[in-house]
């Protein structure tokens, strides 16, 4: 029944965007609403994505991974073009209301119609229909660079008081992989080719890794047969519960990947001692669980000592504020896919939400995020925010 989620959320999403962008188009677009075409074409959206919910569902039902993969990608498409129009139309309804009130103020000063109100008119008319069309040619832009190839990306990350023994250590961060019909097994196996130039020396895994659990074995065997010096762990995130904790642990204790649920483990490297940390995942999708992170954080570290150098992996970056207040020197997140959207390595939400930490680096005293938006998505839509395979490069600011 788990597998049926997505799809009924999808139909109920459709259905409800459909009906929203058909009362804009009636109420504040009645003129383009009176020519049948348009009409057509707009009951149109919603009746084909919930075409297309009817042949994901017998894809899933009947394991018919093509039409399932075919039919999710144009309901990707057919939701994104409904919030497209559901925030252009109302646009084009004001550049209407204003073209209507021009043509009256002009008709009751009996102004003649003039070359230059000919022009006027065709301005607005224009300008009316370019704005939701410019929004649907940003969603097909967005939807096609989804599929663009995974990068990796190196991000050196200074600190004051780093240890000698750990300076330049390199950590290849795989987060939100969401193995399935987006990202597949190959995608993978290219990205740990890649990243494998970089001979990373760890190999931290922040959750969601496979939303298909019959991919999960052979993803972590894998990501351990890369065998950097300090090895390969991983933390949980919320697709992990979505699509079966139980049997993910089950997975993951037949693999050689060891998964960190509140525990970790220190590695010596030198004369230095670094600590690996992973927390549990509070599940909800809600406000911040400040008592969930201070608990589990709490709990993670109490087999750290206090000359270790902690590296905690957290799928969620809400964990930072407490990880700062603990004094941890680096946190690794993702969950956030950087809202997908993003202009020169930030989110475009980065202001409505700048405790949410979507996308980048993070400073709190001495102690840093990184927040990846992700190898991967279960939505296929990526408009400036690429999907990226970190490698984190220690730096001391003292060297």
């Amino acid at each position: 029944m788990r597998t049926f989620y997505p799809v009924i959320f999808g139909g109920v999403l459709i259905l409800a965007l459909g009906l929203i962008e058909l009362l804009l188009l009636r109420t504040l677009n009645k003129s383009w609403w009176q020519k049948k075409v348009i009409r057509r074409l707009a009951w149109g959206l919603p009746l084909s994505g919930l075409v297309m919910i009817g042949l994901w569902a017998l894809g899933e039902y009947y394991q018919l991974m093509w039409l399932a993969v075919v039919a999710r990608l144009l309901i990707g498409l057919i939701i994104l073009s409904e919030l497209g129009l559901m925030l252009s139309l109302p646009i084009s309804g004001i550049l209407h209301w204003v073209d209507r009130l021009i043509d009256r103020f002009v008709r009751h000063r009996n102004v003649e119609d003039s070359h230059v109100d000919r022009r006027r008119r065709l301005f607005l008319k224009g300008a009316a229909a370019v704005v939701p069309l410019a929004t649907l040619g940003i969603t097909t832009g967005g939807t096609l660079h989804a599929f663009s190839p995974i990068s990796i990306v190196r991000k050196p990350i200074g600190f004051t008081s780093l240890p000698q023994d750990l300076e330049g250590l390199k950590i290849l961060q795989l987060s939100d992989l969401h193995l399935y019909h987006y990202v597949t097994l190959d995608d993978l196996r290219q990205v740990i080719a890649s990243a494998s130039e970089h001979k990373p020396d760890l190999i931290l895994v922040t959750g969601d890794i496979a939303d298909d659990l019959r991919l999960l074995p052979e993803a972590l065997k894998m990501i351990d047969e890369m065998k950097p010096r300090l090895g390969c762990y991983a933390s949980l995130g919320n697709h992990e519960y979505f699509r079966g904790v139980t049997e993910v642990r089950r997975i993951f204790d037949k693999s050689t990947l060891p998964l960190f649920v509140n525990e970790g483990l220190r590695i010596p490297v030198g004369g230095s001692q670094l600590f690996i940390g992973g927390i549990d995942d509070p599940r909800s999708m809600g406000a911040k669980d400040e008592a969930f992170f201070k608990r589990t954080i709490d709990q993670t570290l109490q087999s750290a000592q206090d000359e270790d150098f902690v590296i905690l992996m957290s799928h969620r970056p809400d964990a930072f504020d407490y990880a700062a207040e603990r004094s941890i020197p680096l946190t690794l997140a993702g969950h956030t896919h950087g809202g997908q959207v993003g202009v020169m390595g930030r989110s475009i939400f980065e202001n409505y939400f700048p405790d949410r930490y979507l996308w980048g680096e993070y400073a709190q005293g001495e102690s840093r995020l990184y927040t990846t938006c992700g190898a991967g998505h279960w939505f296929p839509f990526r408009l400036g925010c690429p999907t990226e395979a970190p490698i984190i490069e220690l730096v001391s600011l003292q060297a």
